[in-house]
């Protein structure tokens, strides 16, 4: 248990990691397995990748967990705040807030806020970061909606860049 003490942030982060897995496995068996795209052949099975990804994950979490159990981790990383850990917490809660909001808001009107906000968190300035952003969000659209015919969440002002 005192090496669990020592590395909070460790299994703190070990406990994220480990619950994607869990989230994709779920929405495989439910939502997509209710849409009847869960079985079948590669063309057919829309839950296949998402597994895969969730079986290298839940493996690479079991390595992870193994690791600081046997005190391969020597680093401690013990439960206080520090510069870092301010700046992964609000990382993460805003990239929580972008997922939650994307339905609503829309691809091309959050994806840049969201980007040019981490990249200020990161240190670049306000211009070179709102630059930056919007050509990168534009980017990925691009290929997403443009080239792939992948259709991206339009939100409540249905804009749709590329498609």
């Amino acid at each position: 248990m005192a090496r669990l003490k020592s590395h909070a942030w460790d299994v703190v982060a070990w406990i994220f990691f480990a619950a994607v897995p869990v989230v994709i496995f779920y929405q495989a068996a439910t939502n997509l397995a209710a849409q009847g795209v869960a079985s079948g052949g590669p063309l057919d099975n829309a839950a296949i990748f998402p597994r895969i990804i969730a079986w290298i994950l839940a493996g690479l979490a079991v390595v992870n967990i193994l690791r600081i159990l046997t005190g391969l981790v020597t680093a401690p990383s013990p439960l206080t705040t520090t510069p870092t850990t301010r700046l992964a917490l609000t990382a993460t809660l805003l990239f929580v807030a972008y997922l939650v909001a994307l339905p609503f808001v829309g691809y091309h009107l959050l994806t840049p806020v969201l980007m040019a906000i981490l990249m200020r968190l990161f240190g670049l300035g306000w211009t070179l970061s709102i630059v930056a952003a919007v050509g990168f969000s534009l980017g990925v659209a691009a290929v997403f909606e443009g080239l792939l015919n992948v259709v991206l969440p339009v939100g409540f002002a249905e804009i749709a860049v590329f498609g």
